[in-house]
C-alpha cells in the first residue's frame, strides 16, 4: 500500500468522523438531559438541509445575483441551523412537555410521530420534485505531492467540514465544562430532580439542549449533503443510525466517549472496505461493535451507575 493510499484512507475516515461526531453529540446531548432518544434527529436535520437548498437556489441566487454565491450559501446554512434549533426547541417545549404521560417511552413515540409529520410536510413545503444538494463550500481540490507518481488529492469542502466540526465540538465541550449552562447540563444529567431543587432551571436546560441538538443536526446535514449529490428524505438515516451506534459504543453516560466512538466507526469502516470487502464493510463494523457491546454493555467509556433503593 502506498503512502498516498494510506493518507487517502485516513482523510476519508476523518471526513466521515466529522459528520458523524456532530450527529452523535446531538443525540447524546438530548439523552443526557431528557433521558430519551430522539428518533426524529435525522428528519429534523434533513428538513434543515431542504431549507438551506431551497433558500440558496430558489431565493438568494434569484434575488441577489450579483452577490458572492459563497456568502449566500453561508447565510443559507446559518438560517438552516436556526431552523433546526427552533425545531428542536419547539418539540421539547410545545409537544413533549404537553404530553399527558411524559416518560422515556412516551418521548420516543412522540419523536417517531414527528418523523411522519416531517415526511408529510416535506412535499408540501418543498415540492415533490428532487432537489440538487447545496453547492460545496469550496470546489477547490488541493494537490499534495507526498512521493511517488500519484499525488494526494484533498477536497477542500471535506477539509473545511473537518475544521468546522472540530471547532464546534471543542466549543461545546468548553461550554459544558466552564459555563453556567454546562454546569446545568451536567447537573440535570446527573439527577434532574435534585438539580431542580438546587435552583437549576431544568426546563431551560432541556429546551436549549433540544435546540442545540437540532442546530448540530442541521450543520451536519449542510456539510454532508453536498457529498451525496442529491437530497432525499432518507438522506440522514445512515448517519442517525451510526450516531446511535456510536453513542452506545462510547457509552451514553459520558459526552466524550460517544464522540470518540464516532471517530472510531468511520475509520473501522474504511479499513474494512480496504482490506476485507466493500460489500460487507458496514456489516463487519456492526458485528464488531456488537461484540464489543456484549463484552462491555455500558460502552467503551461508560460507567456503571449505582442507585440506592
Amino acid at each position: 500500500m502506498t503512502l498516498q493510499q494510506i493518507l487517502s484512507m485516513f482523510f476519508q475516515g476523518l471526513t466521515g468522523a466529522a459528520f458523524l461526531a456532530l450527529v452523535t453529540m446531538a443525540i447524546v446531548l438530548i439523552f443526557r438531559t431528557s433521558f430519551t432518544t430522539n428518533f426524529a434527529q435525522g428528519s429534523i436535520a434533513m428538513f434543515s438541509a431542504y431549507t438551506i437548498t431551497s433558500l440558496f437556489s430558489k431565493f438568494f441566487i434569484v434575488q441577489f445575483p450579483n452577490m458572492s454565491s459563497l456568502i449566500l450559501l453561508i447565510i443559507s446554512i446559518l438560517i438552516g441551523i436556526i431552523v433546526g434549533f427552533l425545531f428542536g426547541m419547539f418539540i421539547d417545549v410545545f409537544i413533549i412537555r404537553k404530553a399527558k404521560y411524559s416518560n422515556a417511552v412516551t418521548k420516543q413515540m412522540i419523536t417517531m410521530g414527528i418523523i411522519l409529520v416531517i415526511s408529510g410536510i416535506l412535499p408540501i413545503v418543498f415540492g415533490i420534485f428532487p432537489l440538487a444538494t447545496p453547492r460545496f463550500l469550496s470546489t477547490k481540490v488541493f494537490r499534495v505531492n507526498v512521493g511517488g507518481t500519484v499525488p494526494w488529492f484533498i477536497p477542500s469542502h471535506n477539509l473545511i467540514s473537518i475544521i468546522i466540526a472540530a471547532v464546534v465540538l471543542i466549543v461545546l465541550f468548553v461550554m459544558l465544562k466552564y459555563t453556567k449552562w454546562g454546569l446545568g447540563v451536567r447537573a440535570t444529567a446527573s439527577n434532574e430532580v435534585v438539580a431542580s431543587m438546587m435552583g437549576v432551571n431544568t426546563k431551560f436546560i432541556t429546551a436549549m439542549s433540544w435546540g442545540i441538538a437540532g442546530g448540530l443536526g442541521a450543520l451536519a446535514a449542510a456539510l454532508y449533503a453536498p457529498t451525496v449529490y442529491t437530497l432525499a428524505p432518507d438522506m440522514m438515516i445512515g448517519l442517525q443510525v451510526n450516531g446511535f451506534l456510536a453513542a452506545i459504543l462510547g457509552g451514553f453516560s459520558s459526552f466524550g466517549g460517544p464522540v470518540i466512538a464516532a471517530i472510531i466507526i468511520p475509520f473501522a469502516r474504511v479499513l474494512a472496505w480496504q482490506f476485507i470487502s466493500n460489500t460487507w464493510a458496514n456489516a463487519i463494523v456492526y458485528i464488531l461493535v456488537l461484540l464489543l457491546i456484549l463484552i462491555k454493555p455500558v460502552g467503551l467509556f461508560g460507567k456503571k451507575i449505582a442507585k440506592k433503593v
